[in-house]
């Protein structure tokens, strides 16, 4: 006589969110972004937006809005441009005078030429900038913050060569259509930002190109024993600074409704600082779009709220420069303390 068993009790699935949890982090980037070390460049936004608009409401209006988008688009999209150069484990101290030479251009020919030609000349000459240093830095082997300090001196005397003063032919037409509001509380610039920087990640993330960049920057023995070429890959990423770059050149001009040899002296520590705070690893491989804007964002309201609070607009210098030493010193820091409180456990 044979005995069947009971069956087995019915088990009870496990809950959706507890089985795809991990997956679901994955699949809204949550993990790509603490990867890229963007959290912290995003969390500080967040803070120090509440703060901001807590000290000055104002900022959520029409016009304030409008403004400090205009301010913060142009910083961002130089940021975005120097990010690119440190993918690849390099620095462009040349960044501010390539947006200077590419703004004159624009506000220059936008007086003898349609506009879609002022604006592919800007696009070429910040190419043709980003170019010229990929050779000297991939091709020729030199250092790239030694390329680009000399391509500085350079650019930057082409620029006033173009335009001695300020000036230009940008229009009220070109202000609206770059600068205006698309619909009342949405500038048109954070949409123009919101297009480059999604083509850019698409670019970086999506393609072959993209994944050489990335790792050029984190592991050039494996990229070259995969057989990809390292050196165009560096070329072509300063050629796609360059480019980046001319975009907020042309924001910028079209912002102030002009066009200036010295516009982009600013912009060369503010991009470093912007990146620095974002995250990325000046070694190469490691850094995100989003946090290089947010980053970028954060530190040009710094620049606002010290114009409101009558400031000397100098200091955001000091500001800047005191985050990058923050940013690169605290995590060294860090880890030495770390070090001497598990010798001093053990």
């Amino acid at each position: 006589m044979s005995v069947t068993a009971p069956p087995a009790p019915p088990v009870a699935p496990k809950p959706a969110a507890a089985a795809s949890g991990p997956r679901f982090w994955n699949s809204t980037g949550v993990v790509r972004l603490r990867r890229e070390g963007a959290i912290a460049p995003i969390a500080a936004f967040v803070v120090f937006f509440v703060v901001y608009v807590i000290i000055n409401p104002e900022l959520l209006t029409r016009f304030q809005l409008q403004t400090a988008s205009n301010l913060v688009v142009p910083l961002a999209l130089v940021a975005l441009g120097q990010l690119i150069v440190v993918l690849v484990g390099g620095i462009d101290i040349s960044i501010g005078a390539i947006m200077s030479l590419c703004n004159v251009v624009f506000a220059t020919q936008l007086e003898h030429l349609p506009v879609p030609v002022a604006i592919l000349l800007s696009v070429g000459v910040g190419l043709a900038c980003g170019l010229f240093n990929g050779v000297l830095v991939a091709y020729a082997g030199l250092p790239a913050i030694a390329v680009t300090l000399a391509s500085a001196f350079i650019f930057g005397s082409i620029a006033r060569e173009v335009l001695d003063r300020p000036g230009g032919g940008v229009t009220k037409e070109i202000y609206l259509a770059t600068s205006g509001e698309l619909v009342p509380f949405v500038p048109v610039s954070l949409v123009w930002l919101a297009v480059i920087a999604v083509l850019l990640w698409l670019l970086l993330q999506r393609t072959a190109l993209g994944r050489h960049i990335y790792g050029v920057g984190s592991n050039m023995e494996s990229v070259r024993a995969a057989g990809i070429n390292a050196r165009l890959t560096k070329l072509l990423a300063f050629g796609l600074a360059g480019v980046v770059t001319s975009f907020g050149a042309m924001m910028l001009a079209s912002s102030t409704v002009t066009g200036d040899p010295r516009s982009g002296d600013p912009y060369l520590l503010s991009s470093i600082a912007a990146v620095a705070l974002a995250g990325a690893a000046f070694t190469g491989g490691k850094g995100s779009i989003i946090g290089t804007i947010l980053a970028a964002c954060t530190l040009g309201l710094i620049g606002n709220l010290l114009f409101f609070a009558g400031v000397n607009s100098y200091w955001q210098y000091v500001i800047s420069a005191l985050i990058i030493v923050a940013v690169v010193g605290i995590p060294v820091v860090w880890r030495r303390v770390a070090f001497f409180a598990k010798g001093a456990r053990s």
